[in-house]
Formats: C-alpha cells, structure tokens, sequence
C-alpha cells in the first residue's frame, strides 16, 4: 500500500481549501445554473476527493457516528457499510468513547488535535491521528474530521536508528555510552532505596594475542559467544553491555557483594570450561573480573563506584588474570593510605 508523503498541515490546508472552493460554488454557482449540480454535487465531491487518498479518512457527528467516509476507512475496517456506526466501536470495541480519543479533545476544546498511537484493531500498525472540528456559523463544533495517516514504516525506522544508538553492532548489548547512563540510573536508584547494587567489569585475558595468532574473525567470535554466554547466565534483572574492546560490564540490582561475587565465580567457572569452536578454529580463553559494591563508604556517584569495579579488575590482571577481584573496604583504605605523604 502506497501512502500520502504530505504533512498534517499540509493536508489540513487542503481540506480547508476544499471547503472554501464548495462554498464559493454554493454562493455562486455560474450563469445558467441555481445549483452545485452543474458542477458535482457536494457529497460525490468529498467521496471522490478523499477516496484517491490512502489516509483513513471519516467525519463525525457529537454522537460519535461515522457520517461519511473514504474507501480506505471501509477497505481497513472490511466491516462493509459505515455510516451510522460509532468511531468507538469500530476502532476500539468500546461501548464509550476512549479516553485517548481525539475527538472527544476536539469536541471539548473546539480546537485541532494531534497523537500518535498504534492500533491493535489495524494489524497493530502505527498511525498519526489527527482531528479537526468542523465549525457551524456561531462557531459551534457540530462535527469532527478524523484523519488517519500510516507511519509503521517511518516509526520502525527510527527506532531501528534508536536502537544503533544504543547497542553495539557486534554484540547485540548496550553500548559503554548507553551502559554509563543506565549505571548512574541504577546508582541513584539503589541511594534512594537503601538496596544493594554490584558492579562487574568482565575482560578477556590477552585478547589482542587471540586476535593476532587467530584472527580478528575468530576475535570476533568470542566477544560474541560471551556476549552470549553472559546473558544466558544471569538474572532476568540484571543489565550487561560491552563498555571496551574486550570488556563487558555487567549491573546486578538488589544484590550484595557476597552474591555479586557468587555470580562473578559461576561465570568465571563456566567460561573456564568452554570451548570457542568457530568451525574453523577452537581454542578456550580465559576471563579476569572486578567487582564492587555501593555499600562501599563514601561512594558519592557512579563514577566513583565504575572507579572502584575498574580498580579490582585492573587488580585481577596484574595478578596474572584467570581470576576473580573482589575490591573490599580494606583495599580501598590501603589505597588511601598509600596517596598519603610519607607513606
């Protein structure tokens, strides 16, 4: 089905010139004629005018009856003849009025009313909804002009560009930018409850040695399989992202340090084990992983608690990696201690 590219005002200036051109032809209908009927009557004229548009297109009275409509309205619907039958009914399967319906916007405030909305009842499709009132000479809203246009095209393309946004091309998780935003949420979430929150950093040992004996191909491979592997394993509630070349950090909400650092060794334990078969090669690599908690003093902001999960998997590499980092209050005390002069 092809649709209209042409604007809501655009539309409406058509509309609003289609009714002056009837007027001019009501008030003045030429020489030799007392009537429309030389030129068309005004109903054919409204019928074929809106019939060559795809827009679903109907007008209604206070009642909330279909006085006319397009033959897109009636092919959409497929429910035959219209006209008579409440708007309500037909879109909503409703014996009222919705509350999100634009006309009973237009019939209360006299004024245009614009949404966006999907429509369970039309394939689920997504539509720019907009209503206009059709005024009487005292400026009386007598009728309501409803004008549906499809956008399903034009909304599954930006949340594709929204989701590219947001999530790494390889992995399919969030990306580091998107991960920090939900970090600081989570953050503040957590202050404000008084509940746990455990932040992982996960990177793979010597992963620029696999990506140089095996190839950036196989190199792939693995970030993906643990990408994989990560979620498959953790909790429904839990938030995992890819925040550097060989790194994924991992939020597990309403835990404490002693079950962050039970998950932490069950995934460390099972990619232990696993075998990276790409068909072509296989080989098993190793992971190292930091961990912190918000319960640790002094944790003003998330930056401070990304530092803290950061230091302990800088922690695990230095002791040679294939391991697990908890970073506890006392190392963060020895580090303090360390800064000071003399010491």
């Amino acid at each position: 089905m092809k649709y209209s590219t042409k604007s809501r005002e655009e539309l409406a200036e058509e509309v609003d010139a289609l009714r002056g051109r009837i007027a001019e032809l009501e008030a003045d209908p030429g020489p030799g004629s007392n009537s429309l009927d030389r030129y068309l009557d005004p109903y054919r004229l409204w019928q074929e005018t809106f019939n060559v548009l795809d827009d679903l297109i109907y007008i209604i009275d206070r009642e909330f009856k279909i006085v006319r409509a397009n033959r897109s309205t009636c092919e959409n619907l497929a429910t035959g003849e219209l006209a008579g039958k409440k708007c309500f009914q037909l879109f909503h399967q409703l014996n009222n009025p919705a509350n999100h319906c634009p006309a009973c916007k237009v019939f209360h405030s006299g004024k245009p009313y614009h949404m966006e909305r999907q429509e369970p009842l039309l394939d689920h499709r997504w539509f720019s909804i907009s209503a206009y009132p059709i005024k009487d000479d005292h400026g009386f809203v007598w009728q309501c002009l409803v004008i549906y246009r499809d956008i399903t095209d034009c909304k599954q393309m930006m949340d594709k560009l929204n989701e590219s946004e947001i999530k790494d091309d390889l992995t399919g998780l969030i990306n580091r930018r998107h991960f920090i935003d939900v970090l600081a949420r989570e953050f503040r979430l957590a202050a404000r409850r008084g509940s746990g929150l455990v932040f992982m950093i996960v990177t793979i040992d010597k992963f620029k040695d696999i990506n140089e004996s095996c190839g950036r191909k196989f190199g792939d491979y693995v970030l993906r399989e643990i990408s994989d592997l990560l979620v498959d394993n953790l909790r429904n509630t839990d938030i995992c992202g890819r925040i550097g070349a060989d790194e994924f950090g991992v939020l597990l909400p309403d835990a404490d340090a002693a079950e962050g650092e039970m998950i932490a060794r069950n995934i460390h334990s099972l990619l232990s084990r696993f075998v990276f078969d790409s068909g072509e090669i296989g080989r098993q690599v190793s992971i190292s992983v930091g961990l912190a908690a918000n319960n640790m003093n002094n944790l003003k902001n998330h930056e401070e608690f990304f530092s803290l999960a950061d230091k302990a998997v800088n922690a695990a590499k230095k002791e040679g990696g294939n391991r697990v980092r908890v970073l506890n209050e006392n190392d963060r005390q020895q580090e303090q201690l360390a800064r000071l002069p003399g010491v």
